[in-house]
């Protein structure tokens, strides 16, 4: 950031801005010098200021031509004066006869100064669609100023944070897709000059990968025990390679002679339970035997039902 600086320099320098536009008294120019007085004449480059003897103002400097005062002989305090309040001030010993010059120079000065503030962002570099992204501006200045924050962000919903330097995004249902977000900040000290508009690399949000689902395993009706064995040996098998599923078995009790006197519900649970618990070492835990709505013959439906995976509806 740049800013300018002005004195005035007597002779080869005190420093000033240039420009006023109020009329002044001229100075004593033309005018007969009175007896018992000394001569000031007061010079500066480029425009003219306001002066001021002993605290009145008696008019303006000149410029190329110095403007000429006469004073009693003794001390007077001599001013410039110049706006933003810069002004020349010195005391001139005046004597009788002898003209004393006073010569002020323009100089303008620029100095440069850093702006306060400098800022990153910083985000993830991609993220599962769902998440909450947080987006953070990162300042390498010092200066304590009041900013002001102004976020901008496509696909995607800011839930919290708008003018703040942190912010929360939402990504429910943006999988596949981009988040890009961009951060305006201002203040009201540097007139925009410090003004940064940034921006973070796209961030990629991953679909979510699809929800678990029960499936069946087998599904036969009842012949003789030896053969039911065989046909659970598959599914406990699956169920046990699979971390944390679950064995759904369903029977539907038949209603034929031989489901009723022999191979009653209760007898043919139990016999399941301790075939797959003891033979084949499945966790009773991850087995579940229901009970269907009777069928003409017996019949067994097996389901493996991984973790999250919504169980199966016993009809």
């Amino acid at each position: 950031m740049r800013a300018n600086r002005f004195r005035f320099l007597v002779l080869i320098g005190m420093a000033l801005i240039v420009g006023l536009s109020t009329a002044y008294a001229a100075d004593d120019s033309g005018k007969k010098q009175p007896k018992d007085s000394g001569t000031l004449s007061i010079r500066t480059t480029e425009a003219s200021f306001p002066v001021k003897i002993d605290g009145v103002e008696r008019g303006i400097t000149g410029v190329g031509t110095p403007a000429i005062y006469y004073l009693t002989p003794g001390f007077h305090k001599v001013e410039v004066i110049g706006p933003d309040g810069a002004v020349w001030s010195h005391d001139i010993e005046i004597r009788r006869g002898v003209k004393n010059c006073v010569c002020l120079k323009i100089v303008r000065e620029t100095t440069s100064r850093p702006c306060p503030y400098n800022f990153r962002l910083e985000g993830p570099d991609r993220v599962m669609e769902g998440d909450t992204i947080t987006f953070s501006a990162i300042n390498s200045g010092t200066a304590p100023i009041p900013l002001r924050y102004a976020w901008t962000v496509k696909n995607g919903t800011i839930r919290r944070g708008q003018g703040t330097p942190t912010i929360e995004v939402d990504t429910t249902g943006l999988g596949g897709r981009t988040i890009d977000a961009e951060l305006d900040v201002n203040d009201d000290v540097y007139d925009n000059k410090c003004r940064q508009a940034i921006s973070v690399p796209p961030v990629p949000v991953d679909k979510l990968p699809p929800p678990p689902q029960a499936y069946t395993c087998d599904e036969f009706y009842s012949k003789s025990a030896d053969e039911d064995k065989a046909r659970f040996d598959n599914c406990s098998i699956q169920v046990k390679n699979t971390p944390d599923a679950q064995l759904y078995i369903i029977i539907y009790p038949g209603t034929d002679k031989l489901s009723v006197t022999r191979n009653t519900y209760d007898k043919l649970h139990k016999r399941t339970m301790d075939y797959l618990v003891i033979n084949r070492g499945v966790d009773p835990a991850r087995i579940v035997i229901s009970k269907g709505s009777p069928v003409d013959r017996t019949k067994y439906v097996l389901w493996i039902v991984p973790t999250g995976a919504n169980p199966p509806v016993v009809n």
